[in-house]
Formats: structure tokens, C-alpha cells, sequence
């Protein structure tokens, strides 16, 4: 008797164990999801978020 989680022989045939991952790894390229704000860090190593655009020029 013995647990579900326990080490257990891999049953499939060296064929089967080695293509398993053969051929594309993914469907379609994913959207990519735009910054919403932009991260600086301080001289203390503390992120500070700024909305984009709003960092403003010194005169």
C-alpha cells in the first residue's frame, strides 16, 4: 500500500516519456498590458510610483 504523493516508476515508454513536448509550446502571442505608472526608487531603496507624463521638467 502506498500514497498517491509518493515516488512512483513512470509507467510510459521512453518514446512516450520524450515526446511529450514536441511541436509549438504556446497557442497565440498574448496582448501585452501597458505600464499604468512608472517605478522609481529612492536613495533608501523604497519604490515611488508617478503616474507617466507627470514627471515635470526644472525650470
Amino acid at each position: 500500500m502506498y500514497s498517491k504523493y509518493e515516488r512512483q516508476k513512470d509507467k510510459r515508454s521512453y518514446d512516450e516519456r520524450h515526446t511529450i513536448y514536441t511541436g509549438p509550446q504556446w497557442a497565440h502571442p498574448v496582448e501585452r498590458i501597458n505600464p499604468t505608472k512608472i517605478v522609481r526608487w529612492n536613495e533608501e531603496g523604497l519604490p515611488i510610483y508617478e503616474e507617466p507624463g507627470a514627471e515635470q521638467v526644472a525650470a
